[in-house]
């Protein structure tokens, strides 16, 4: 796959902050990209700064080949962009208004885009609502029909900041299937933030991990649970630790014993398993029996959490 946006050391300040530091990635086409990090981590400065929103003191922004400095207004053409809560929408139109008067802006008239508007609108199940207004709706709503305005040029470029946010599960759904559609049968390309590591894990192709401006990790999903997860044991347990059992697992890493009655649960972390086998022979010498052992992979929630805590530590 060809290389669509290139970043290349790119660095945004404000003030004495260092928003973006150093970062460097790209995205190939026909790609869905996530971009994940804390609060304040850079993300949506950095999509700024790809669509030009931003001027940015150090690095180099490429998207299809061109300078997005010097060919801003060529590049935005086949780039459609959803910003964090649905802000690029007039509440005071109606789905049909807002599609027709973002079309204008970028030259299309009411008669070229009827057919793709009345394709986006039933897609997005917007349909039967096109001539109210986008205040009166839910905030799924409003998301939806802020895509269907931000794409009605037919980009193929989508950046798309927060689109899950506040949704319920239907609509994260619709947006999910919507998505994976556009990437996978018309080749769009997708970059893509989110808090919602289930919703991020289930559509992503390849994620980038950010926090306080550097990128800590540029990985496809496979290798990211190659790389980065451990497996959880948890091993039920015919009985309650003593003080003296307890300490007997202080060697071995990231765990926690929850009891209940006369029951205990050990769960351990652990990158390698064949160290399980030394937490069995832990508890051969404490004669405890096993009832139950469970075995869980890490989750991209799992993953994030342990590299943007370890990085801080």
């Amino acid at each position: 796959m060809s290389e669509v946006i290139v970043v290349e050391n790119l660095v945004k300040k404000y003030k004495d902050i260092c928003a973006v530091n150093d970062i460097s990635f790209t995205v190939k086409k026909g790609e869905i990209l996530g971009f994940l990090g804390p609060n304040g981590a850079g993300k949506t400065t950095t999509i700024k700064s790809i669509l030009s929103l931003l001027e940015y003191e150090g690095g180099n922004i490429s998207v299809n080949g061109m300078d997005a400095k010097k060919y801003k207004h060529k590049i935005m053409s086949d780039m459609g962009a959803v910003l964090e809560g649905a802000r690029n929408i007039y509440w005071h139109l109606s789905p049909d208004e807002n599609i027709n008067y973002f079309a204008g802006i970028m030259g299309l008239s009411t008669n070229k885009i009827r057919e793709e508007k009345e394709y986006l609108l039933k897609r997005l199940k917007l349909w039967d609502v096109k001539d109210k207004e986008v205040r009166e709706f839910s905030k799924g709503m409003q998301q939806k029909t802020a895509i269907a305005a931000s794409i009605i040029h037919k980009p193929s470029i989508l950046l798309l900041d927060e689109p899950t946010l506040g949704l319920d599960v239907e609509t994260k759904n619709d947006i999910r299937e919507w998505i994976l559609s556009m990437s996978k049968e018309q080749n769009k390309t997708v970059l893509i933030t989110s808090h919602d590591m289930s919703f991020m894990e289930s559509i992503c192709d390849r994620i980038l991990i950010i926090k306080k401006g550097k990128l800590l990790s540029n990985h496809s999903m496979t290798e990211l649970k190659d790389k980065f997860a451990n497996k959880k044991y948890s091993i039920t347990i015919k009985e309650k630790f003593s003080d003296s059992d307890k300490a007997g697992f202080k060697d071995i890493g990231e765990h926690e014993i929850k009891e209940d009655q006369d029951l205990s649960v050990l769960t351990v972390s652990l990158k390698n398993s064949r160290e399980i086998y030394n937490i069995f022979d832990i508890l051969k010498l404490q004669n405890k029996e096993i009832l139950d052992i469970n075995i869980k992979e890490n989750t991209l929630e799992d993953i994030f959490r342990n590299l943007t805590t370890d990085e801080a530590k």
